[in-house]
């Protein structure tokens, strides 16, 4: 039970990613490409530009590594980071709402200004994602065994999906009027504006209460010593020279397999991100919240696939295994996402998002439980930063490739506009198909071996 009350409380920051994570990518993407009329290329790359800071996950790790005062290493950098993305994302949303006035004026004046101020924001949100977020995975690994671990990331992902459902719920409320039929501009403009004031409070106050007093509680030095991080509870903390780690795992064999392996499985997980929404609107003329509804259908599936892969895949199948039927549950799901179009059959297109959301709780939860087993004592926050910066670059990519390949189909052939977003898909399926083979590949037990030999006596 202690887990369980551990996880659900730890959960709430995931809960507020979720609700950030929806608000940017199922609102703001929305309402640019469909609303707005910005090209879809453009919007990924503002957007998407969030993940271009993933290179600090590896520095914020290694320095929440060090205890700092009052024995608390992880809880000051995710209190800021939580207040700086609240603040931050008020103020995208104020910048949208600028685009959107500024769009609508016959010279559209400083449409490319308020592009760019957007790009630096969503870099500026990216960067405090990357030290909160690396100091909480480094958390939860402190105060998990090996043996709990899959069930907690389980349930804290599911806080994070649930955080979606919420986000979705707090936009159809926000943007109601909007989502009439013939609804004018101010609807929007009205939901835009308390969108602003409210996101900022309710994203901060979760994130808060989900770590505060958590660590300082739960990780003692004493419960660090009993756990095996002596080299943290006997001695003063040291930092780790980054280079001098990289250079120790280049001369890993599987290394570099590895990190093109997952890289390439998260880049197929995330190519449809900055699309599906628009793919909705576009081929089957679906409204606002309909298509801000689709990432709540997303997340009831991602909910069942985290449980079936934290309480019953992994264990029987192993991380492998199971992220490969993820990956092949996957591409069934675009395949049908595609076929829906022909005969307009929508509950078949939200069937398949169902699907998808399924496949990628399964495809998340078999690669962040890899991930994480090949942490060492002492460079949790060290190494999950490495690993949080491959898994950023590949998201952030994906993001902005699908974008920039719906932009450049649509430019090759401006009547097919269902071809345009095909192609998105097709290639997403074959990145996932490609991915699943070449996993017959990884050795993941002597990868494991050769980090802890590698890295032995490094500090």
């Amino acid at each position: 039970m202690r887990v369980v009350r551990l996880a659900l409380r730890l959960g709430l920051f995931q809960l507020s990613l979720g609700i950030l994570g929806v608000l940017m990518l199922g609102l703001f993407n929305r309402l640019l490409i469909a609303e707005i009329g910005l090209p879809a290329a453009v919007v990924a790359l503002a957007i998407g530009a969030q993940q271009l800071m993933g290179f600090t996950r590896v520095w914020f790790g290694n320095r929440s590594d060090q205890i700092a005062g009052g024995g608390l290493r992880r809880t000051p950098f995710i209190v800021k980071s939580a207040l700086a993305f609240s603040l931050l994302f008020g103020l995208a949303g104020w910048v949208v709402l600028q685009l959107a006035e500024t769009v609508a004026l016959p010279s559209q004046p400083f449409v490319g200004v308020w592009i760019g101020v957007l790009t630096l924001i969503s870099i500026a949100i990216g960067t405090a994602i990357s030290a909160g977020g690396t100091a909480f995975s480094a958390l939860v690994v402190d105060l998990t065994s090996e043996r709990e671990r899959p069930r907690v990331l389980s349930v804290i992902w599911g806080m994070r999906l649930l955080g979606v459902l919420l986000g979705s719920a707090f936009i159809a409320r926000l943007f109601g009027a909007a989502c009439e039929e013939g609804a004018s501009g101010d609807a929007l403009k009205s939901g835009l504006e308390q969108l602003i004031v409210v996101s900022p409070l309710l994203l901060f106050g979760l994130a808060l209460f989900s770590v505060l007093g958590v660590e300082h509680r739960v990780v003692s030095r004493d419960s660090i010593a009993q756990s095996a991080m002596p080299d943290v509870a006997n001695d003063p903390p040291k930092t780790v020279q980054l280079l001098q780690l990289i250079g120790r795992l280049r001369t890993i064999p599987q290394f570099g397999r590895f990190v093109g392996v997952l890289c390439l499985f998260t880049f197929s997980m995330f190519l449809n991100d900055a699309v599906l929404e628009p793919y909705g609107a576009a081929l089957f003329g679906m409204s606002l919240c309909a298509t801000t509804a689709l990432n709540a259908l997303m997340a009831i599936g991602f909910f069942v696939g985290l449980g079936l892969s934290g309480f019953l895949l992994v264990e029987r199948m192993g991380n492998v295994r199971t992220a490969q039927l993820g990956a092949i549950l996957a591409t069934t799901a675009l395949a049908l996402m595609l076929l829906s179009v022909p005969w307009q059959f929508l509950e078949g297109f939200q069937l398949a998002v169902m699907l998808f959301g399924l496949s990628l709780g399964i495809c998340i939860h078999a690669s962040f439980t890899l991930m994480f087993s090949f942490v060492e004592p002492g460079k949790v926050g060290l190494l999950l930063g490495i690993w949080g910066a491959l898994y950023a670059y590949s998201r952030g990519l994906a993001t902005m490739s699908g974008g920039g390949l719906l932009t450049l189909f649509k430019t090759l052939n401006p009547d097919d506009v269902f071809g345009s977003y095909g192609s998105v898909f097709g290639l997403q399926i074959a990145g996932f198909l490609v991915a699943a083979v070449l996993m017959h590949r990884l050795d993941v037990d002597g990868f494991r071996r050769d980090i802890q030999s590698r890295l032995e006596g490094l500090v």
